[in-house]
């Protein structure tokens, strides 16, 4: 049969995705899409990816009805993603895009196996009977009416691209509705309270006394001198301000949460036009004397109220400074206080103080914190009271870690551009690879923070250390390696200590959400298991955690 092609047009001998094939003696294994894993068999990879790292390669690929290029964008744009650490955008941005048709890891086998793998949809090989059935011919797969063929069908599949992924972008949007009707729904939760019975009260008005009391709380000296007489804290905010004096002059300036005032008043003695001081706090009582006291109130409005809630004296403003991070980063949900500020006051171009952050984690070995807090309960004057360990192997741990506890590397779980993050990213599921650097016990996880400050919206790359230097950036670690914060530590203490040697890896995945019952605070699940060559399926374990 005459095929349309030319011989220009056409050669048998090009080089094709589907002439891509292994020489005997020659295979390579096939690396995990998320970590440093090998396996001999896509099915294996696939089932790891599932079973470990949540992402049903499949059924994506069922369901969205991608096609053979499809794919091969889908893989190397989770390569470049987590070879990057950069958040995973909606499909329908990239499974079209040609950029993504090039190997993230040069030679990858992945892309030339995953198409071995079963799967459910057979449309493929209902194309090859109905054309031997119908037309009586014997189509070889190399001839030029097979790839002509082919092309038709892929040109078929790209036509109906946008109507195929249009269930992963219905998803992604009931995911943003699903977090905007929960924020609405603490927002308006204390005026639905007012209007029900007194019995009614009793169960719901929970969630408003908490957040009385998480302001209330902020009304106490202790606090706010803890905050102050954190050096590394308060003078890294004085050093980015002062420092940047000409970003400041004859600005108006934000202050988000703004306690006794100190960010206020750094910004208004760098030349700041004018600052709008926000707090819900009763603290804003003593604040306004401290800021009449110091001769700025020419310059500082204080304005007691939520910052969602409060009307401005302005319709932009051009910087927005705030101390908003808690334990583990997250902790008081302050951070979404910010993100409306920013979405509703900040004027195109302008800055956030600080501009990035980064949760990290690790492993520890501390034999006396693991004894003191669960053996301890073992024999207490002579009697078992091993019950008492049930609170304390849910809790999480807040407290200054030595920087020789540390037993293993140190991985990112999440990034927070502060320019950039939206309220439903602030719940994360990371998976992390932690490496053994000696022999000794792990006898839990390790988090905590480090903050930049830039003086404009450009983003942390996954690569920068907080130790790098940088013209007009700065930054501080919450780390043990670095000095003494008030937000210590997190640690989630294991119920079981693990006994490695150097060089032994721990796979797993952390789960941070805010709380059901209250949303500043953090519920975890972190799901965790040793690579040990000596066990062809690792036990895999699983501990809930809960800051409170």
């Amino acid at each position: 049969m005459d095929s349309e092609y030319s011989e220009s047009e056409y050669d048998p001998n090009d080089e094709r995705w589907d002439d891509w094939e292994e020489e005997e003696g020659d295979h390579q294994d096939l690396k995990c899409l998320f970590c440093d894993e090998l396996f001999p068999l896509a099915n294996d990879l696939f089932s790891h990816c599932l079973y470990h790292h949540g992402f049903d390669f499949q059924k994506i690929r069922t369901e969205l009805k991608l096609d053979f290029y499809q794919c091969i964008r889908l893989i190397n744009y989770i390569r470049h993603q987590v070879l990057n650490d950069s958040e995973f955008k909606n499909f329908q941005e990239i499974l079209d895009n040609d950029v993504y048709l090039k190997p993230t890891l040069e030679g990858d086998p992945l892309l030339y196996a995953f198409d071995d793998v079963e799967n459910d949809d057979d449309f493929d090989k209902d194309v090859g009977s109905q054309s031997q059935d119908q037309k009586g011919i014997d189509i070889d797969p190399t001839t030029p009416l097979e790839h002509e063929l082919l092309k038709k069908l892929r040109l078929s599949e790209e036509r109906h691209f946008y109507t195929e992924v249009r269930l992963k972008t219905i998803e992604s949007q009931f995911n943003e509705y699903r977090s905007m009707v929960k924020e609405s729904f603490f927002d308006v939760y204390s005026d639905v309270v007012s209007e029900r019975s007194t019995k009614s009260l009793k169960v719901s008005s929970s969630y408003e006394d908490r957040t009385n009391y998480y302001f209330n709380s902020y009304a106490k000296n202790d606090i706010h001198e803890e905050m102050l007489k954190d050096r590394i804290r308060t003078e890294s905010y004085r050093d980015f301000i002062y420092e940047n004096k000409d970003i400041f002059k004859n600005k108006i300036v934000l202050d988000v949460g703004c306690g006794t005032g100190i960010l206020s008043m750094f910004a208004a003695k760098a030349g700041a036009s004018k600052v709008l001081s926000v707090d819900k706090s009763d603290i804003i009582e003593r604040t306004k004397e401290i800021v009449k006291e110091n001769q700025l109130d020419n310059i500082i409005t204080l304005i007691n109220g939520k910052v969602e809630e409060v009307n401005l004296p302005v319709q932009k403003v051009d910087i927005i400074i705030s101390e908003w991070m808690g334990y583990f980063l997250f902790f008081e949900a302050m951070l979404d206080s910010v993100i409306a500020a920013r979405d509703k006051w900040l004027a195109p171009g302008g800055i956030l103080a600080p501009s990035h952050c980064r949760l990290l984690l690790t492993a520890i070995e501390d034999e006396e914190l693991f004894n003191d807090t669960f053996n301890f309960w073992n024999d207490v004057y002579g009697f078992k009271m091993t019950a008492m360990k049930s609170p304390i192997q849910t809790s999480v741990i807040v407290e200054y870690v030595k920087p020789q506890a540390i037993i293993t590397n140190v991985v990112p779980v999440k990034d927070v551009p502060l320019h950039t993050i939206h309220k439903f990213r602030l719940d994360f599921t990371s998976p992390f690879t932690l490496v053994s650097t000696r022999n000794g016990y792990i006898h839990g996880f390790l988090g905590y923070f480090d903050t930049w400050f830039t003086r404009d919206d450009r983003e942390i790359p996954s690569s920068q250390n907080i130790d790098d230097k940088i013209d007009g950036v700065l930054g501080f670690t919450t780390g043990p390696k670095g000095e003494v914060t008030h937000w210590r530590q997190t640690i989630f203490l294991l119920e079981q200590s693990i006994k490695v040697e150097q060089g032994t890896i721990i796979n797993g995945t952390m789960d941070c959400k805010k709380s059901i019952d209250n949303p500043r605070d953090l519920d975890f699940e972190i799901r965790y298991q040793v690579v040990n060559q000596k066990e062809e399926d690792p036990k895999q374990r699983i501990q809930k955690f809960y800051l409170r």
